[in-house]
């Protein structure tokens, strides 16, 4: 039964990779058959963050309450919902609520997923979380490609979409028909008062919940304007700019698998501070390149450096909370959410003023801080390594 359900929880965060990366490798069309700005362009970005900030930090408790199952099929049905409607029609409110629905669906989907991969993940370790967040890259990966084979052969690009919003459905049929008997709810139905005195009370989910929130700024901002930073400043053509979204995602994929199959410590924190150093490191690189194709090499060698934070953070949080897993989870993703929806405001102010050629240099920024709060979060890691 749970081998079933592990390979549903894959085959669900290929859809959920490829639904959150999508819209990035479609932003160059969007903004061209649409006549949207920047700015426009930006509040509809971050009108899917403000649903994923809602859903995560409700999910958050609702796992603990209704049950992860519930949450999970519930999640699916409205990021389903959201993706057949998105680009259906040209004016932004329409399209804001479609991927308000997206974010609020995707919310669910990755609290309770996470939640389900903790009761299988061995104590202390995250080669299960990075193996399945591994699939999340797959789909990312996939999405683009889609997007970008779409456009060569001069389909519409909401194709790509209506067909992952299908597929969505489908999957949560499937885990309607699946048993979670085996599943335990590590608390009793939790309040916001109490997620935010555990924040309060610990300083160690503060810091892992300021790592989220940055790194979602940095991810999926990048995911969302790689493709039209490399139209803008390295002269490529839209299929070649969404192709660039896969190559970033590449980068992801490869750095979960090594984790996954080539990290076999049970300390998580150097891992994060050690990855957190090369993300940055190759972002830096990838802006200051010369070439097309050397900037485009860093930009895999970044998400390579990207691709262990989320997991390992996660793997931390439910490691160090165990009797309250569910809230240090939707607490921690909440933070990605609230990232999530305030980084893509500022992005598109400063790519309308200065350009997305200086406007990237952002991310450079919401990176280190990212590294700096990981080495911080070494220095609060309780374990020693005796105790390993």
């Amino acid at each position: 039964m749970r081998a079933g359900r592990l390979t549903a929880y894959c085959a669900n965060f290929v859809l959920f990779g490829a639904s959150v990366v999508l819209i990035g490798a479609a932003v160059p069309e969007i903004i061209r058959d649409f006549n949207w700005s920047y700015l426009e362009t930006g509040a509809v970005l971050s009108g899917g963050a403000v649903g994923f900030f809602l859903s995560t930090f409700f999910s958050g408790f609702l796992v603990q309450d209704i049950g992860a199952k519930k949450t999970l099929v519930g999640g699916l049905i409205l990021q389903g919902l959201g993706l057949l409607f998105i680009g259906q029609d040209t004016g932004v409110w329409p399209n804001l609520l479609a991927i308000l629905l997206i974010g609020l669906g995707e919310g669910g989907n990755e609290v309770a997923t996470n939640f389900c991969l903790l009761q299988l993940e061995k104590s202390g370790r995250s080669q299960l979380m990075n193996s399945v967040h591994a699939t999340f890259t797959a789909g990312a990966i996939l999405g683009p490609l889609g997007v970008g084979f779409l456009l060569e052969h001069n389909l519409p690009w909401q194709n790509a979409f209506q067909v992952l919003g299908l597929l969505s459905l489908g999957m949560a049929y499937l885990f309607q028909r699946l048993s979670f008997a085996d599943l335990q709810i590590t608390s009793g139905p939790v309040s916001i008062y109490q997620s935010l005195k555990l924040l309060q009370r610990d300083g160690l989910l503060l810091t892992l919940t300021l790592i989220i929130f940055l790194y979602v700024g940095a991810e999926i901002g990048i995911s969302n304007w790689i493709a039209e930073y490399f139209i803008q400043t390295r002269g490529a053509t839209p299929a070649q700019g969404a192709y660039m979204v896969s190559v970033f995602w590449l980068g992801l994929l490869a750095g979960r698998l090594l984790v996954a199959y080539g990290y076999r410590g049970r300390r998580q924190a150097p891992l994060l501070a050690a990855t957190s150093i090369l993300a940055t490191g190759g972002l830096v690189a990838a802006l200051l390149a010369d070439s097309y194709w050397f900037s485009g090499l860093c930009f895999l060698i970044s998400g390579i450096g990207f691709a262990a934070v989320y997991p390992v953070t996660v793997v931390m949080a439910g490691q160090y909370f165990a009797k309250d897993q569910g809230l240090a989870i939707g607490t921690i993703a909440t933070g990605g959410g609230i990232g999530a929806f305030l980084f893509p405001f500022a992005m598109s102010a400063l790519a309308a003023n200065t350009g997305i050629g200086q406007a990237f240099w952002f991310y450079v920024a919401i990176s280190l801080a990212m590294t700096l709060m990981a080495g911080l979060a070494l220095r609060k890691d309780p374990r020693t390594d005796a105790e390993s």
